[in-house]
């Protein structure tokens, strides 16, 4: 998933001409209302403290705003962004939900509305499932399938309404199509978030997810290509192009290629366990035990719960190498008590013996 503060940082110039704006009009009119100017002044102050990053500052000024002046749309809308900073889905939407009923012309605050309601949804979806398993949030995936996203898709669909080419709002139409098990609304969706050729990785990832689960390997090859080529490498998520990329070619064998691109996501991002363990596996394919062995041992030293079955799979492979490594080397190093005549082992003493090194 994109950052979600990146979109935000991405508006703050808009944001700030929208408050000047603001202030010019109400000093052009010779408001008598100071609430009003002090509201301006105090959102502007917000708006100076979120580009710096300092979210409690940034949403201390913009409540103060909307206290003074509550029908000033646009600290609503600020507030939403330095919620959304700290990731605070479920307040980012109060906020929102006020800017969107003040100002319900403008597409932009239908949009964000849309995506915080979708957030708050899963990340509700999320707690509650923790809960019953008795674990940690981060530990749990939660089935989305049922998930109610329809006040989210109506303030999404609601922004294209009023203005077709917000990229990101089609985005997540289509991500909510896809976790609603609407494959071909998800397909449409995405795509006409890609044809803006937007420079965040978010929609290009999720288009090659979604052709990559339909078996379209040689489409979602290609919208992986495009993307590494649009987007930035100083994007967040840039690794996950490479990634996904990788990926497109592991399904169809195409090991060389598929080293290559994980060798690239490990290139941007150092600690991208996904890719250490494919492109490890990739190696294993190939029978390059060496590098297989080095990237699959990097990898089980990596990642939490979330990969403990990739981790299974790792120290299966890493097991087979000892033990071809064993074979080739009969008698080096261990083959004595209880082998073959000759210091062979069986393949059972192999892999016993396998453990017992890997145990070291």
């Amino acid at each position: 998933m994109t950052d979600p503060t990146s979109f935000y940082r991405s508006r703050m110039k808009l944001l700030a001409s929208v408050v000047l704006g603001t202030s010019l009009l109400l000093g052009a009119a010779g408001c008598p209302n100071k609430s009003r100017n002090e509201s301006v002044k105090l959102s502007n102050e917000g708006t100076k403290a979120y580009g710096q990053k300092q979210y409690e500052t940034a949403i201390e000024r913009y409540l103060k705003s909307t206290e003074q002046w509550r029908e000033n749309h646009v600290a609503w809308y600020g507030l939403a962004g330095a919620y959304i900073g700290k990731g605070d889905w479920a307040k980012a939407s109060d906020a929102m939900q006020n800017a969107v009923q003040i100002a319900p012309e403008q597409a932009m605050y239908n949009m964000v509305y849309g995506y915080s309601l979708y957030n708050k949804a899963i990340e509700q979806a999320r707690e509650d499932q923790a809960r019953r398993e008795n674990k940690k949030p981060e530990e749990v995936q939660p089935d989305l399938t049922v998930v109610n996203f329809e006040k989210a898709q109506q303030n999404l669909a609601k922004s294209v309404e009023l203005n077709p080419d917000l990229w990101r709002a089609h985005y997540y139409l289509g991500r909510i199509y896809r976790d609603t098990g609407k494959a071909k609304e998800a397909a449409e969706a995405l795509n006409k978030a890609v044809s803006y050729g937007p420079t965040d990785s978010a929609p290009w990832i999720a288009l090659t997810e979604l052709y990559r689960r339909w078996d379209y390997t040689d489409q979602a090859i290609a919208v992986a290509t495009q993307a590494s080529t649009v987007v930035p490498q100083g994007d967040n998520n840039y690794s996950d192009i490479w990634y996904v990329l990788g990926m497109g070619y592991d399904d169809k064998r195409l090991d060389d290629k598929a080293i290559e691109a994980f060798t690239k996501a490990l290139d941007v991002k150092r600690d991208h366990a996904k890719s250490k363990f494919q492109r490890g596996q990739a190696y294993f394919r190939k029978g390059d035990y060496t590098n297989a062995k080095k990237d699959l041992e990097d990898f089980a030293k990596q990642g939490g719960a979330s990969v403990e079955f990739a981790k299974q799979q790792a120290s299966k492979m890493l097991l087979d190498i000892a033990a071809k490594s064993a074979m080739n080397n009969p008698g080096g190093g261990g083959g004595g008590g209880g082998g073959e005549p000759g210091g062979k082992m069986t393949p059972e003493q192999m892999l016993e013996d396998a453990k017992k090194k890997k145990g070291k």
